[in-house]
């Protein structure tokens, strides 16, 4: 079983996939930490050396290797950009978005410079671009998850709906 974690940057998609990787005993594959290992470069080198739609194919394609493990893969906030990587998640049963409040996130990420589409920018444009993605990671997630609560609460919420769902589904 792999447990995707999808939803917009700074929603704790790591953090909270670090938990469920403990209570799993399933390593955790953070998609962007992958990249810059593999790559040898970081997310904003990436970006301005090569522009963003290579980025989302390096996305697509760490995705299609990890997704038929037996691991917990946290997303990138943009993964959802690229049809092709949300062609690859559809056929996952586990797909988590976790959703926090715009103005939430804003505070987490305004300023950090690894997440190019975000460093620098106004209230206003994430909230635009939220609202850009919002209907694919709805599209995508089989169960959502308000994550602007705390860590444990969410973590709990997440274990209780994927234990269930994995009950539900070996009695058929």
């Amino acid at each position: 079983m792999s447990v995707v974690l999808i939803g917009f940057m700074g929603v704790g998609k790591t953090s909270i996939g670090n938990y469920l990787g403990e209570h799993y005993d399933k390593p955790l594959v953070d998609i962007d930490t992958y990249i810059v290992e593999t790559t040898k470069l970081s997310i904003p080198e990436i970006f301005a050396k090569y522009g963003e739609s290579h980025f989302r194919n390096l996305e697509k394609k760490s995705l299609e290797e990890w997704i038929d493990k037996d691991v917990i893969i946290s997303t990138g906030g943009g993964i959802i950009e690229s049809e092709a990587s949300r062609n690859v998640m559809k056929g996952n049963p586990h797909n988590i978005w976790l959703k926090c409040d715009v103005d939430t996130v804003y505070e987490r990420i305004n300023h950090d410079p690894n997440r190019p589409n975000a460093n620098g920018k106004s209230l206003e444009d994430l909230k635009s671009l939220y609202s850009k993605r919002e209907s694919s990671y709805n599209d995508i997630a089989f169960i959502h998850i308000d994550a602007d609560r705390p860590k444990e609460v969410v973590v709990t919420e997440i274990i209780n709906s994927l234990d269930k769902d994995i009950f539900a589904n070996d009695q058929s």
